[in-house]
């Protein structure tokens, strides 16, 4: 019986995710005709995974693992990949050229099967380099509830008669969240909406007040999206920014945005923190003691499913406590 090739994108610009795939010897996908693509794959099979339309960068057999091949819906990692929900999946034994592969004629779908005999030869070529080793998947993380959080921010700091407000803006931004996830064209929610309507609201329920933000401050960089300060800002001579957000739109994804953010904390040696949002996904990167910033984000914050640790990387990333301990005004100075 002859073999089925299959072309994958490993999500776009600011959402790319082939060091997964590659690292965990597997492929995964989100969306209806994605998923649905996803369940005709079966052992066997020849994956080639692109980069944009001119590029492969490796390729692989889809395998059984403990007597599986593909799945859906039962990887909790899979489910908040930086706020995206990436259910479908197979897993595949890659083979990585030193060099991406150029060539021409892949298509622009995330999933679909791959007819042409010259990239089936590239991939059939592929596979004759050694199987790149995978590693283990991330561990289980656990949802954290309304009450451990509220207690967690009063033990912090937060006023308890503040609580039932940021509750309720909690709430709020979760119903307008889901309206721009579940029906918009997220191209058309932009990172003004984002942060008018759902970053902006947070901050103030927790303590931040409308004179300690500047939206949109030039810097020798840029502009930054929203400056918070410890203190009410009078005028440009203000330098002591204490915390930036660099907000997105529902479209973009946050991996290149933590640079961005780098970039403009430059100007701000008082800066302790950069947090890269959506509007309902936050990355925090706190500064280390010589200034300087980690890669990697310090902890993560999915509003709409808040979890003690970082999906993607349980083992060294906090999770929804501790971005929200260092929102709070108090702690962050």
């Amino acid at each position: 019986m002859s073999k089925t090739y299959w072309q994958i994108a490993a999500g776009a610009f600011g959402r790319n995710y082939t060091d997964y795939f590659i690292k965990h010897g597997i492929a995964f996908v989100g969306g209806d005709s994605q998923i649905k693509a996803m369940k005709d794959v079966t052992v066997g099979d020849i994956v080639v995974l692109k980069q944009g339309l001119s590029q492969i960068v490796a390729a692989g057999e889809v395998v059984e693992r403990d007597g599986k091949a593909i799945g859906c819906e039962d990887k909790l990692w899979l489910r908040d990949f930086d706020g995206w929900d990436l259910p479908a999946y197979c897993y595949v034994d890659w083979h990585i050229p030193d060099d991406p592969i150029k060539t021409s004629g892949l298509t622009i779908n995330t999933i679909q099967r791959l007819p042409q005999s010259r990239h089936q030869q590239i991939a059939n070529d592929l596979l004759l380099l050694p199987v790149h080793n995978h590693e283990p998947e991330p561990s289980s993380t656990n949802m954290i509830s309304d009450d451990q959080l509220l207690e967690h921010l009063i033990a912090e700091g937060l006023r308890a008669s503040s609580a039932a407000d940021l509750t309720n803006t909690i709430n709020r931004i979760r119903l307008l969240a889901k309206y721009y996830y579940e029906k918009c064209t997220w191209s058309d929610v932009r990172e003004h909406e984002t942060r008018s309507f759902l970053v902006v609201p947070l901050l103030l329920a927790l303590g931040w007040s409308e004179q300690q933000l500047k939206i949109e401050l030039p810097c020798n960089n840029g502009k930054i999206d929203i400056a918070c300060f410890p203190k009410p800002f009078k005028n440009k001579s203000e330098r002591e920014c204490i915390l930036i957000v660099e907000t997105k739109g529902f479209e973009q994804g946050l991996d290149y945005a933590p640079q961005q953010a780098h970039l403009y904390a430059k100007d701000f040696p008082t800066c302790r923190g950069v947090l890269v949002t959506n509007g309902y996904c936050y990355k925090a990167y706190m500064r280390k003691e010589d200034g300087s910033f980690d890669t990697k984000p310090s902890a993560y914050l999915n509003l709409l499913q808040p979890r003690d640790k970082y999906p993607l990387d349980p083992t060294s990333v906090g999770g929804a406590l501790s971005v929200f301990g260092w929102l709070l005004p108090a702690n962050i100075r």
